[in-house]
């Protein structure tokens, strides 16, 4: 779900094959973009052992520092297994979250609680089938569990809105459901997908994607909701969607699509890392705004993509994109969903700067 474009306003100038944008002479071309460097590292969270709850798919890695437990926390989505004559989307069912852990961001341990959290089971409730596409935000001892509910069984099935549930210990927790849903006619119409939240200047802001209409497409684009206490959210349609990809036949990015945001700031400038697919591969690449702009008027990097796919027998073949960035003072982590060629969906790493240990 990725795509390059921006939409802050104005200086947009649309084509007939879809949407582009004139280079920012702001941006200095001679020093490299932060996270556009990559080096591969491989499989960081593997799918569950045969019979485990994950033993599908795991995917849509979540990252923060747990000042409680002083290691880095990974909140990740798992799929059962419940076909096993193939792999892929249509051999997976029930979606959960997952739990990891890692004092040095390249090995990671699964939690024995896993998993912590998962379908609501209420016929009618927004979760009723399963929860997908998580992300943590921890403050004040409280963890605040965005995730994508699903009414249906499958792989992303039946309707999905963003919902959130609460905890303290990351294993009783308190669902409030609903705080974005499917509205209008235009790019968030039929469905709410992966969330990302910054905190600036004590207003907390969601980047997320959604499928809807925009710019004569039917794909997924990014937009944000504001919020000051992350219960209540509200959307800005008027400027949303932020990020569109191109349309064009033969970019990376030709699907129109624009998903999975993940936020990092570097000096004066914040940085979106974001998926797109040209309707057979998927990848990410980079948009960045001012820090006076900000959460409007992003640009798109003209070296796009930055994660691609590597070779036909690769452990991310298929696809390599749905990515969460966690930059340290030494190096920058750019986590990510790695497909093969049987869908066999994992979590994978590449780091910038290499190499990776």
């Amino acid at each position: 779900m990725t795509t390059n474009m921006i939409v802050g306003v104005a200086g947009l100038l649309l084509l007939t094959l879809g949407v582009q944008f004139p280079r920012d002479p702001q941006l200095n071309q001679d020093k490299p973009v932060p996270g556009s460097q990559l080096v591969k590292c491989g499989i960081v969270v593997k799918l569950g052992m045969w019979g485990a709850w994950d033993d599908g798919m795991v995917e849509s890695p979540s990252i923060w520092f747990d000042s409680t437990s002083k290691k880095w926390g990974m909140v990740y989505a798992g799929y059962k297994h419940i076909d096993t004559t193939r792999r892929g989307y249509k051999s997976v069912s029930n979606p959960q979250v997952g739990l990891a852990w890692s004092e040095d961001l390249l090995d990671w341990k699964k939690d024995m609680r896993s998993p912590i959290f998962g379908p609501g089971g209420v016929e009618g409730r927004p979760d009723a089938a399963g929860a997908t596409g998580p992300h943590v935000w921890f403050e004040g001892g409280t963890y605040y569990l965005f995730y994508i509910g699903l009414t249906a069984k499958g792989y992303e099935r039946g309707e999905k809105t963003l919902n959130l549930a609460t905890s303290t210990d990351l294993v009783h927790w308190k669902r409030y459901e609903e705080v974005i849903r499917p509205e209008g006619t235009g790019w968030r119409k039929e469905a709410i997908w992966h969330p990302n939240v910054v905190k600036v200047r004590g207003i907390y802001y969601l980047f997320f994607n959604a499928s809807g209409v925009a710019h004569g497409m039917n794909e997924e684009f990014i937009g944000y909701a504001t919020s000051t206490d992350l219960y209540h959210w509200v959307v800005d349609d008027e400027n949303s969607p932020l990020i569109v990809g191109s349309g064009n036949a033969g970019s990376w990015d030709a699907s129109g699509r624009a998903g999975d945001p993940s936020l990092y700031k570097m000096n004066n400038k914040w940085y979106m890392s974001y998926y797109s697919w040209d309707r057979k591969n998927s990848s990410d690449g980079i948009a960045w705004t001012t820090e006076e702009e900000f959460p409007l008027k992003w640009r798109l990097y003209e070296k796009n993509p930055v994660l691609t796919v590597g070779g036909p027998t690769s452990y991310d073949a298929l696809h390599a994109g749905k990515p969460f960035i966690v930059q340290t003072q030494r190096r920058h982590y750019h986590f990510y969903t790695a497909v093969d060629t049987a869908e066999t969906r994992q979590i994978a790493l590449a780091v910038s700067p290499g190499p990776c240990r």
